[in-house]
């Protein structure tokens, strides 16, 4: 399916997330880890300012600038814009490539036929030769080193910006998949809801992201204060306050707890038959919002089951993505 020696500069797997896009070249590894956005202008009717030129002007764009996301909960959620994002993406790690490239996607296993067939256009459209799909949690488990060709289950709990999803794998196929769309930027917009109708400030949500990032822990109680910028709502007015690690605590274990929810819901579906092996192996933990301390500690007290965070999340998808893509025993992954 893919052949690397005449030409791997053509060749490109993408992991197209919510909030960042990565992607990898064989021989080269990593080339872009960038913010999936993009810039339009009105008054030029043009696209510009790929990743993180884009996201840059968030908040300090003037009217005639919008700064877009062509994904919305794991799935794209503007085709237009979906297309001009991968258009531009394709033609900055393309550069000097005489042909056009071959990619294959790292995309959510929940997508439908008509949002699969949207990143596929998307790709086409944007100057991709040829778009193969494949299912993040083959990219999680691979991106892990984990052989999954053997019949024994592997189970992977991939939370991510726009998606939390967990899948039961086995003989190089998916046996059950779960999703919920609720992950990580729902957890930035619990904070701002929260201390908006319980501390009448406003926040902003890249102050949000910011707090779940520094003062977010589900598992540890002791206090911690940061000073950041909002709104009092009461006078209108911009201030500096303190906030407590117990009140964003309190903001996101709702959202936290919908996830330990999803997990519940898969161990009670697993078939008796891998019941054992997931027991004794426990859940692989991946995704970029995975990294809220103390994640894998909550959901193994809460289950009674071990939690095993991957060592890179915010790679790991890309890194199995880029395996897949190099070596032909996986071809059969692809189209599931």
């Amino acid at each position: 399916m893919f052949s690397f020696v005449k030409a791997p500069h053509r060749y490109f797997a993408i992991d197209l997330g919510t909030n960042n896009t990565l992607v990898y070249q064989p021989s080269k590894g990593i080339i872009f880890d960038e913010p999936t956005s993009i810039s339009f202008d009105s008054k030029g009717s043009k696209f510009f300012g790929l990743g993180l030129l884009s996201k840059k002007l968030l908040g300090k764009n003037p009217k005639n600038i919008e700064v877009l996301s062509p994904l919305s909960k794991g799935a794209i959620s503007n085709i237009i814009v979906a297309k001009a994002y991968i258009k531009n993406l394709i033609l900055q790690i393309s550069k000097g490539a005489f042909l056009k490239p071959d990619i294959i996607v790292s995309v959510p296993s929940d997508l439908n036929s008509m949002e699969r067939n949207a990143v596929i256009e998307a790709g086409k459209e944007g100057g991709a030769r040829s778009v193969l799909l494949l299912k993040d949690p083959f990219s999680a488990a691979i991106g892990s080193m984990l052989d999954i060709s053997y019949p024994k289950g592997v189970l992977v709990l991939d939370i991510g910006a726009g998606v939390s999803e967990i899948t039961l794998l086995s003989c190089n196929g998916i046996v059950i998949s779960k999703s919920l769309r609720v992950a990580g930027n729902d957890m930035d917009e619990a904070i701002v809801e929260y201390f908006k109708n319980h501390k009448r400030i406003l926040l902003s949500l890249n102050n949000a992201e910011i707090l779940k990032k520094e003062l977010g822990n589900v598992f540890n109680m002791d206090e911690k204060i940061v000073k950041v910028s909002g709104k009092n709502l009461l006078t209108r007015m911009p201030e500096i306050f303190d906030i407590s690690s117990v009140d964003v605590r309190k903001a996101i274990l709702p959202i936290v707890d919908r996830m330990v929810g999803l997990v519940h819901s898969m161990l009670s579906s697993l078939p008796p038959s891998f019941a054992l092996d997931i027991y004794d192996n426990g859940i692989l933990l991946t995704g970029g919002a995975s990294m809220l301390r103390g994640l894998d500690c909550y959901i193994s007290q809460k289950l009674e089951i071990t939690i095993k965070p991957v060592e890179n999340p915010l790679q790991n998808i890309i890194l199995g993505a880029g395996r897949v893509m190099e070596d032909k025993k996986y071809n059969t992954l692809f189209g599931q």
